[in-house]
């Protein structure tokens, strides 16, 4: 009877172990161009595992930003657009790490709507009053057709995307790892969350529905 038991719990602690926040398949799964181990290393709860390094990731970030989501004012740098789907208070940290063979790219959030999907992504410019100046998606080989729906470049391994989904505390967290490195000339300037998850169709890659929400980087 005991070796029965055993057998029977056994499949339930390993069912445990994948239900705490830990995934590394985006939503609607891979895409054309998609390697999911690339895209999120990790997407879950901070309290999960608030220490869980990407492969390869140590020391300090070189560029960190972060800030409280409020409606827009002037020298406004964390910017909520849309109070319903990002509620005034809700936070976002963003931290970015070179690493020997490429960069990672780790957020973490608070105060968000629990259990609801957010799309985030770097953008080419800072934010401002109007949600579309952030710019497209921060591109390592740049697209020649604007929008870019191309999953060929509208991929996460050519653009960062950081989808998350909040836990029942409106936490979560999102790390993305690329194997290159921004350009010191040319770096990502804002983290723009969406209202949606990211597509990965043909026609529709990297669309995220609605900017509901912007955190300006500082100059690298």
């Amino acid at each position: 009877m005991r070796k029965l038991l055993i057998a029977l719990v056994a499949p339930i602690v390993l069912i445990s172990s994948c239900a705490n926040g830990v995934s590394i398949t985006p939503p609607g799964g891979p895409g054309p161009s998609t390697s999911a181990s690339t895209w999120l290393l990790y997407q879950g709860s901070p309290s999960a595992d608030p220490e869980r390094l990407a492969p390869g990731e140590a020391g300090p970030p070189s560029l960190v930003a972060s800030g409280t989501f409020l409606p827009y004012r002037p020298g406004s740098t964390a910017i909520t657009y849309d109070p319903a789907v990002v509620p005034p208070g809700a936070r976002a940290r963003l931290a970015i790490t070179t690493i020997p063979y490429g960069t990672v790219v780790r957020l973490t959030a608070a105060g968000f709507i629990p259990r609801r999907a957010y799309g985030a992504h770097l953008h080419t410019m800072p934010c401002t009053a109007v949600p579309d100046e952030a710019g497209p998606h921060y591109q390592h080989r740049h697209d020649p057709s604007s929008p870019s729906v191309d999953p060929s470049y509208a991929n996460p391994q050519n653009e960062v995307w950081l989808d998350f989904t909040a836990d029942a505390t409106g936490a979560g967290t999102a790390v993305s790892q690329l194997n290159w490195a921004f350009g010191p000339a040319a770096a990502p300037r804002s983290l723009v969350i969406h209202a949606q998850p990211t597509s990965t169709a043909a026609g529709t890659a990297g669309k995220a529905g609605p900017r509901v929400a912007c955190l300006t980087l500082p100059p690298a």
